[in-house]
């Protein structure tokens, strides 16, 4: 692909993004994209010449995102902080990945297997509490998440507020993780940051 035909698609995907970030998946029709991307809808059909196709792009373009996610090696906290902070800033991500969930594509949401492969090793690991259902258990962590990227700034004063509750959102999801499927005893630094609390 020659350079500035690859600029105008990366420039479509980009504004495509941005319409899935502030609208939902009802904002993107491939006329507001080109629209969004300041090109002229000719372009935007050569390259994208359904909906559907432009959907796919982005969902590639996620899944590349969320396979780094997961390849960096983090502690299992900061991986939670990390993971909840990273939809609470690309709400794209979040949106596209519900949209294909409740269309009945969660097998194909951008980055799932990569991410349900995490949950499954951790699940059985000597770590964890005994009969894990790591499927179970993935859902449970990727829904909170998800919804909480949604919501967490229509729910909040402002963005600093929303950037504390987030915070917060994240502590108590590694405090039911910890608590709830990992062997406290074998995850001494995370079970101390619950002891540096302070007294409420």
């Amino acid at each position: 692909m020659r350079s500035d035909a690859q600029a105008s698609r990366t420039t479509l995907v980009a504004a495509a993004r941005e319409l899935i970030a502030e609208r939902g998946m009802e904002g993107i029709t491939v006329v507001a994209v080109a629209r969004r991307a300041g090109l002229n809808r000719s372009t935007a059909y050569q390259h994208f010449p359904k909906r559907e196709d432009l959907v796919e792009a982005v969902a590639v373009e996620f899944a590349s995102e969320v396979r780094r996610i997961f390849a960096e090696p983090r502690p299992f906290g900061e991986q939670i902080e990390y993971f909840v902070e990273y939809f609470f800033e690309h709400p794209d991500i979040a949106r596209i990945w519900m949209f294909r969930l409740l269309t009945g594509h969660a097998g194909v949401a951008p980055g799932w297997g990569e991410y349900m492969g995490a949950v499954e090793r951790l699940a059985r690991s000597s770590r964890t509490q005994n009969g894990i259902d790591a499927e179970m258990f993935g859902v449970i962590g990727v829904a909170s998440a998800l919804v909480w990227s949604l919501m967490a700034r229509p729910r909040s004063r402002s963005e600093k507020a929303a950037r504390s509750e987030t915070a917060r959102f994240a502590r108590e999801l590694k405090r039911l993780f910890l608590f709830g499927a990992l062997r406290p005893d074998d995850w001494p630094d995370l079970v101390a940051e619950f002891d540096r609390e302070p007294a409420s």
